[in-house]
């Protein structure tokens, strides 16, 4: 309980200026021993508990996000990051709205394309993609789901892809793509690096081509500062017909050779529903019962003369 309240500078400076007060009131081997109290109390009043983790991820800021979800798509809710001597992997946790255990993500991967030499594990390898690799990480993303990988050859911005679709014990409708970014002439002198991207998503009111969306309206937001930095491979060459003499570029639909589209327009006839014949039937007359269905409504005669005995009805006003 002596040292239970921490103590600062000043406490220090009247606790040694007591000790030495009383010191010398004491002989030779007290006074030594109340000086080697000095440390102790210094050590005591320093002292701090510190916490430290073991994860080597932090968390950053959504706008920090590597990979940016299409407008209107899902919202990113958390980034968790960590970073390497080649590169830098992030965890893009999305909101979610189903039943299904788990947490929409994408998880990204940017790595610079050289290996440096560390005598640490703290390199960034992203292997290519094989099938045996991409049942390992569904199984592990989406425990207990028979996803089924489609054959439909799928291409977005950055390039071809591939995804698997299924529906969860809840019903919902989940997707896992994957994508790897990289030049498609691979350099030996100077690599132009790679990104792999993987896409986790449930939904409970989305059906499968609703979520496949997502993969082709994201966007990368990072790059690699160094100038030999680029997965994207050369940008697609001009056509050789553009800007050129009798080569004319028509829009859609003007061009007697290119394909025209044919809108038909949908022509709606209303059906006037006949109003039923007014008849006169006198109080005494007794009809015999008809069903509504076996009864047809007579086409009305005109009304040569206005009958009499019964009041007459203005027409409406004339607007």
């Amino acid at each position: 309980m002596l040292f239970s309240r921490p103590c600062d500078r000043n406490d220090l400076s009247a606790s040694a200026l007591a000790v030495s007060s009383r010191s010398r009131r004491w002989l030779g081997a007290g006074f030594r021993g109340a000086l080697l109290l000095a440390p102790l109390l210094t050590a005591a009043c320093t002292t701090r508990s510190e916490i430290g983790f073991a994860t080597l991820m932090g968390e950053v800021p959504a706008t920090r996000a590597i990979v940016m979800p299409p407008p209107g798509g899902p919202s990113i809710v958390a980034v968790l990051e960590r970073r390497y001597q080649n590169g830098v992997s992030q965890e893009i946790a999305l909101s979610t709205a189903s039943l299904t255990p788990g947490q929409n993500a994408v998880y990204v991967s940017l790595a610079s394309g050289s290996t440096p030499q560390s005598e640490i594990e703290d390199i960034l390898s992203l292997p290519s993609i094989a099938e045996d690799r991409i049942y390992r990480e569904m199984e592990e993303r989406l425990p207990g789901i028979e996803m089924q990988t489609s054959l439909v050859y799928a291409q977005n911005t950055y390039g071809p892809f591939g995804f698997a679709t299924g529906r969860s014990a809840s019903g919902d409708v989940c997707l896992y793509a994957w994508q790897r970014i990289e030049p498609n002439e691979p350099a030996v002198l100077m690599p132009g690096g790679a990104i792999s991207v993987r896409l986790r998503l449930c939904d409970a009111a989305a059906t499968a081509e609703q979520l496949l969306r997502i993969m082709y309206g994201f966007s990368i937001s990072a790059y690699n500062v160094s100038g030999s930095w680029n997965p994207y491979g050369e940008p697609p060459r001009v056509p050789a017909h553009l800007g050129e003499i009798d080569a004319p570029i028509y829009p859609l639909g003007m061009n007697s050779a290119a394909p025209t589209v044919v809108v038909r327009e949908r022509r709606v006839q209303a059906r006037s529903n006949p109003a039923p014949a007014r008849r006169l039937i006198d109080k005494d007359t007794v009809l015999p019962e008809q069903s509504p269905q076996a009864i047809i409504p007579a086409p009305q005669e005109p009304i040569a003369s206005p009958l009499t005995g019964y009041p007459v009805v203005p027409p409406p006003p004339s607007q």
